[in-house]
């Protein structure tokens, strides 16, 4: 069960001195813990709320943290991880089926139409259900007493923060940049969504950049619009091989005409993810991410 709902960690500090690397933890612990309860209860905005303030930690604990590779940060981030992967179930359904309301072309058999949105929305509700079953088994007891005490510690000072940071970066952004290059401008949804989980990383630290260190907004606002694109394309690519199953199994049943209006669906929402690539190439991304990387190098040789 989901414990203390209005969660405060142990004031063994003056919170007035304290490192602002702490503050930026005490901020997001609390968000995450407020939020814990209403997530159980399987209300939608309270899930996201977790998964945005797990993700948070999880690039936060490794910068912030006295101890980053200490054995409570190691034990934490797993159980962040494992959180926002409980609270990720379903998370795809929830958009698949708003995104076919959006966006669900017209064909000749409307019908066929209405038993996808049907099907899909069944989909969507047993995982809502498997969801709820798993956040209440979560016991979030250790991850209190774990986060609690790392924050009376105190965080870690802020030039050892930004050094942390600055390689941490470099790490990520050049992966996102060599899988750019391999992937050239090749559609492969499956890698492109890797990406995006590099420009989420690199979204998160340019936030943590920018409350720390007064960093630059506009690295935000990029990775956040990165993030966004590949998140669509993402979604709609789901959503098309999710139709194609379903017209598969059609078929086999011997309902041609419910498949092959299944089929038209499916290649709307292909040709969708598509487009989104095709705006996502021209953001020149791999350029960007190239010019960040000698921008943060020349961060590193600064600070050493």
């Amino acid at each position: 069960m989901f414990l203390v709902p209005d969660w405060q960690p142990v004031k063994r500090r003056n919170q007035q001195h304290e490192q602002p690397t702490t503050q930026f933890l005490r901020e997001h612990v609390q968000r995450l813990f407020a939020n814990l309860p209403g997530a159980q209860a399987g209300k939608e905005e309270p899930i996201h709320q977790i998964r945005v303030a797990s993700r948070r930690l999880r690039v936060a604990l490794p910068v912030a943290a006295q101890r980053p590779t200490g054995r409570r940060v190691r034990r934490s981030l797993r159980r962040l991880r494992a959180l926002t992967r409980l609270a990720g179930q379903g998370r795809d359904l929830d958009v698949s089926v708003a995104l076919f309301d959006a966006e669900a072309p017209r064909v000749e058999s409307p019908m066929a139409v209405r038993l996808l949105r049907s099907r899909l929305a069944t989909a969507r509700d047993h995982a809502h259900a498997g969801l709820a079953k798993a956040l209440a088994a979560f016991d979030a007891t250790r991850l209190h007493e774990d986060l609690d005490l790392l924050i009376a510690r105190g965080g870690a000072d802020s030039g050892e923060a930004a050094l942390r940071l600055a390689e941490a970066r470099r790490r990520h952004a050049r992966v996102a940049l060599d899988e750019l290059r391999a992937l050239g401008r090749h559609f492969a949804p499956m890698a492109l969504h890797a990406i995006r989980r590099h420009c989420r990383w690199l979204r998160y630290a340019a936030e943590l950049d920018r409350a720390l260190f007064g960093g630059r907004a506009s690295a935000v606002r990029r990775f956040k619009d990165l993030q966004e694109i590949l998140g669509k394309l993402h979604d709609a690519f789901v959503l098309a091989e999710w139709i194609a199953r379903e017209a598969a199994s059609w078929e086999a049943r011997g309902k041609a005409a419910h498949a092959a209006a299944a089929r038209v669906v499916a290649a709307h929402f292909r040709d969708r993810a598509q487009a989104l690539h095709r705006r996502f190439l021209r953001a020149n991304t791999a350029d960007w991410l190239d010019s960040a990387l000698r921008r943060n190098a020349a961060l590193l040789k600064h600070a050493a």
